[in-house]
């Protein structure tokens, strides 16, 4: 497991971690997290990133803002 990261997202600090073994590039799709204790995986799409597993308490946006933070923290 990665170390972990925050997010400042609607006035809310969320931390999340990246918890894939795998090196991160240009072409992974899939990014596996934990985001406040509840897993969820990562896929990039056209339009942005979204979630594989449905979440009722993590909003789309959210899930859209934690994959550009990982793209910009990897220089993806």
């Amino acid at each position: 497991m990665g170390m972990p990261l925050r997010i400042t997202f609607n006035d809310r600090d969320y931390s999340f971690q990246v918890t894939t073994t795998q090196p991160i590039t240009k072409d992974t799709i899939e990014i596996p997290i934990v985001v406040n204790g509840e897993s969820l995986t990562l896929i990039k799409g056209v339009k942005g990133w979204s979630s594989k597993n449905v979440s009722e308490e993590l909003d789309a946006n959210l899930i859209q803002a934690i994959g550009r933070a990982i793209e910009l923290r990897l220089r993806l």
